[in-house]
């Protein structure tokens, strides 16, 4: 099983399978035969439902014999993430922990469920704590460079790659991970070169290879070649991100070449196939809303306005929407005449924002709902409103060190909200972070309640 080569993995299962069969009751070849699955389901060689519900039933029953092995409670997590379950998959890596501290399979589960959430400073924790716990193990080091490499720390992933390609020739996943590492900083032709090098002399991990290459395709702007390399790509039925990102770059890559309603095809496969409770990894979250943004794009540019509206309610019954996309359904409502709904669908957002959303999409959404809660500052704000709890969820969720244009913005969001003492703060805040444009300021009517003030006649006379 340690081997990364299908034909070592088949052999494992069927080492496996006859040790289980001389004893049902021992837990450790069901653990076996969930990771031989796992692994075979997330290199690309078998993605099938039949395999996946193979990792996670192997792994139940483990847990089910051994309830206080940590190997079978980690083997567990990595099951439940490998399908997209990624909130009961951290409870489990760290029940792992629990049974056993120096379990060296648990901690590389949680930095692997971590990472898949996007909390790379956990991550790269659980991860050098595992990598302690057993140094020579390339999976380990494999799991810390991806990590490495999805903090933007390249050399160090680089390094972490290295180790484990001279610790195991054959394993093609430090090998992936290196050429992504080159295709994100950029090193487009050295990538290019790692790519074409493992599509010649590799005879597994086909798929994941091409899609890697796939994407540099697209980031050298050869969109007629990215296409062909996605067309050769098996894509199976499922959600898991593999899938997401080549529907997705399929889609993106012919938008780009003009091909506009076969890329529609690829983004509608995407969301009609990512389920309304999606736990899955980020960055397949992020891809879905995008698609959302390039469907709504293609159905505008068209006068669809039903099937825009249709869109943006979908894409705001999703949980972590961006409220950039709420924004845009409250602009339709807006002009339906529809205010107060339009209102309640920006809280209903902003209160359950993605915690990695763009501060600016934030502040210009919050902004806009104070606009619409308080007629332009009209009207008084409750203090007990879901507009006001929106609002002070947006100044706990953000440090002060943002850029001057999100304290600006939210400056202005307060002073509509009546808010005058924060509003000048949040000013100030902005011009320390060097964004204070005066000439705007003086004329800007969200300012209206508090422009007579001392205070902010001085930060307009202030130098900037």
């Amino acid at each position: 099983m340690a081997r990364p080569r299908p034909e070592d993995q088949a052999e494992a299962g069927r080492l496996f399978r006859k040790a289980a069969g001389i004893d049902p009751k021992l837990a450790a070849p069901h653990v076996g035969l969930a990771r031989v699955a796992i692994y075979l389901f997330n290199l690309g060689e078998d993605e099938s439902k039949d395999r996946l519900k193979s990792a996670l039933d192997e792994a139940r029953l483990a847990v089910s014999l051994a309830p206080d092995d940590a190997r079978a409670a980690a083997t567990l997590a990595l099951a439940l993430a490998t399908s997209d379950r990624l909130t009961p998959a951290l409870a489990e890596a760290d029940r792992a922990i629990s049974i056993r501290a120096d379990s060296p399979d648990a901690h590389v589960a949680r930095c692997i469920v971590l990472r898949l959430r996007k909390d790379l400073d956990g991550s790269l924790a659980a991860c050098r704590r595992a990598a302690d716990l057993a140094p020579n193990d390339p999976r380990i080091l494999t799991a810390l460079g991806e990590t490495l490499r999805e903090a933007d720390r390249h050399p160090q992933a680089m390094e972490m790659f290295g180790q484990a390609i001279d610790l195991d020739h054959d394993a093609i996943g430090p090998q992936l991970g290196a050429a992504g590492a080159l295709l994100k900083v950029g090193n487009l032709s050295l990538a290019r070169r790692m790519y074409d090098l493992l599509l010649r002399d590799w005879d597994y991990g086909e798929n994941r290879t091409r899609l890697g290459a796939a994407a540099l395709l697209v980031h050298m702007q050869d969109y007629e070649a990215a296409i062909q390399m996605y067309n050769s790509i098996t894509v199976p039925d499922g959600t898991s991100l593999p899938v997401i990102l080549a529907l997705y770059g399929k889609g993106y890559a012919l938008g780009r070449l003009g091909r506009d309603a076969e890329a529609e095809y690829f983004w509608s496969t995407l969301i009609e196939r990512v389920p309304a409770d999606y736990d899955g990894p980020v960055r397949g979250r992020e891809i879905l809303f995008n698609a959302y943004d390039d469907l709504v794009a293609y159905f505008r540019k068209r006068g669809r306005d039903r099937k825009v509206m249709s869109l943006l309610k979908s894409a705001c019954g999703r949980p972590f929407v961006p409220t950039r996309l709420a924004r845009a359904l409250a602009e339709q409502l807006e002009a339906g005449k529809d205010a107060g709904e339009a209102a309640s669908v920006l809280e209903t957002s902003i209160l359950g924002r993605d915690p990695f959303e763009d501060s600016l999409e934030v502040a210009e959404s919050v902004l806009r709902l104070m606009r619409l809660r308080t007629a332009s500052g009209s009207r008084r704000l409750p203090d007990d409103s879901a507009a006001a709890r929106a609002l002070d969820s947006v100044i706990a969720g953000f440090p002060t060190a943002n850029p001057g244009a999100f304290h600006y913005r939210l400056a202005r969001a307060l002073a509509l909200a009546g808010r005058g003492d924060e509003s000048l703060q949040s000013l100030k805040r902005a011009q320390e972070a060097g964004y204070l444009p005066a000439d705007q300021m003086a004329g800007e009517p969200d300012f209206a309640r508090i422009r007579q003030t001392a205070a902010f006649q001085a930060l307009l006379a202030s130098k900037p």
